[in-house]
């Protein structure tokens, strides 16, 4: 049952074509090697293996020493060169080391903002303080990302305060 291959099988598999070809092939002095089971592509197959730094020609590898240069430079992180180069983090790595540059973790876009709560009693007079500048920026046009940045305060804690407070915060500038 668990057969698949069955005699009308075999014999459908079996191509006359092929058979006098090997035949006349035989007859004309033609050797036909038995395959090996440690190397079985062997004389004319090639074998096709994904590019490495080793492998690439001098001008590609200048190329992205040069290109791997610039982007440290800009501060990328090892994402960012994963993605431009092409290539794994144990080559970026070695490459870097081979040519004496640091690879520095990626720098934030903007400052860490500080975690101040606000809901605490003992900081209430504080509360009051930024709730006040908090509405200041709003009622001169802010956004509230805009009042988050200026203050340090993260958004939610922005929108936290217009809730509280009772004043109105925008998400985007009227132009």
């Amino acid at each position: 049952m668990n057969k698949t291959t069955t005699e009308k099988n075999q014999e459908h598999y079996k191509h006359p074509d092929l058979d006098t070809a090997i035949d006349t092939f035989l007859k004309q002095g033609g050797k036909i090697n038995p395959a090996t089971t440690k190397n079985p592509m062997q004389d004319g197959c090639d074998i096709r293996t994904h590019p490495t730094l080793e492998t690439d020609n001098k001008e590609e590898q200048t190329k992205k020493i040069e290109l791997l240069k610039s982007l440290i430079t800009k501060g990328a992180g090892m994402s960012a060169l994963q993605y431009s180069l092409k290539m794994n983090k144990g080559d970026i790595k070695r490459i870097a080391q081979e040519n004496g540059l640091r690879i520095l973790h990626t720098r934030p876009l903007c400052t860490t903002r500080k975690y101040r709560p606000l809901a605490s009693s003992s900081s209430a007079p504080t509360d009051d303080v930024i709730a006040g500048h908090a509405m200041h920026y709003a009622a001169l046009g802010y956004t509230a990302v805009e009042i988050a940045q200026t203050l340090e305060l993260t958004i939610r804690q922005v929108w936290e305060l217009g809730k509280n407070y009772r004043f109105e915060l925008r998400q985007y500038r009227d132009d």
